[in-house]
């Protein structure tokens, strides 16, 4: 089985490389908003707002994650990767995870990457975790290998049929896997971006929506790729989803940093019943 050999090494550059690949695209229109206007962030929404998707790094210890939380007002969720290429690979490297962030205010969850990822895992220790994130980036292949969508260089020759096997795939996470969050909803790759009001027909935003209620999992408004657009937010809240806002982040610029997050929920009238909020563990 294959690997990317790094999920999350140069995302961030992938993601705005991707928008200025992607012309008049929604990603594209998005992050150029967002850079127009970062000395003018919206208000605030009038409830506790949490940064549930946050990566610890060289630039971001779990110290300066907090103290940013505080200065922003913004609970922190700190997120890893299970499975091979990642930290996290055994009971002993989850529950040293756990224990260590446990000493901190912070939400602990997971993201994991891989589908089954759970089976290296005991579910009593898991079941100690906040929140398990999951997005559907990863995209399997027949021969065993995966698709990286968020890379730059990704290839897509047909739109539709991506669609089909992405949207598979994006079933099977959302129905096998043990999630609470279903990052960067809606995301697409860099060669047909452009095409995002085209290719997320109402069909398949509502079959995620669907899916979601089903398994009531929260849906993630995602800063980085400015992602699920306002029509699919606004579906997904007539359905009375749960939503969650994610940075992303790995660096102290992003971490607990929401522009388009409060942007959408001002614009969508999100409040506080519709977040999702983790139960508390003992």
């Amino acid at each position: 089985m294959s690997y990317p050999c790094s999920r999350r090494a140069f995302l961030e550059t992938s993601a705005i490389a991707g928008a200025a690949l992607a012309g008049t695209s929604h990603l594209s229109r998005a992050l150029a908003a967002s850079e127009r206007e970062s000395s003018a962030l919206p208000a605030a929404p009038g409830f506790p707002v949490a940064d549930y998707h946050v990566h610890l790094s060289e630039r971001l210890s779990i110290e300066q994650a907090v103290n940013l939380g505080k200065e922003r007002r913004v609970q922190i969720g700190i997120v890893e990767h299970p499975g091979p290429g990642y930290k996290l690979n055994s009971d002993a490297d989850l529950k040293q995870y756990i224990n260590t962030l446990r000493q901190y205010p912070v939400r602990i969850g997971l993201q994991p990457v891989y589908p089954g990822w759970s089976k290296a895992f005991s579910k009593n220790l898991v079941a100690q975790l906040d929140y398990v994130l999951m997005d559907a980036l990863t995209l399997p292949n027949p021969d065993g290998t995966y698709l990286a969508i968020w890379q730059i260089d990704t290839v897509v020759d047909d739109g539709e049929a991506f669609m089909q096997r992405y949207m598979q795939f994006i079933e099977q996470v959302m129905t096998t896997e043990a999630i609470d969050i279903f990052g960067w909803p809606t995301f697409l790759p860099a060669p047909i971006a452009r095409r995002y009001s085209d290719l997320w027909t109402k069909p398949r935003m509502q079959r995620i929506v669907d899916l979601a209620k089903s398994k009531a999992v929260a849906i993630e408004i995602n800063e980085l790729a400015h992602v699920p657009d306002e029509s699919f937010i606004r579906l997904a809240n007539r359905a009375s989803l749960k939503f969650t806002f994610g940075t992303d982040s790995r660096t102290p610029q992003a971490a607990a940093h929401l522009y388009y997050c409060y942007q959408m929920a001002n614009k969508c009238g999100l409040t506080e019943a519709d977040m999702f909020v983790p139960a508390k563990k003992s």
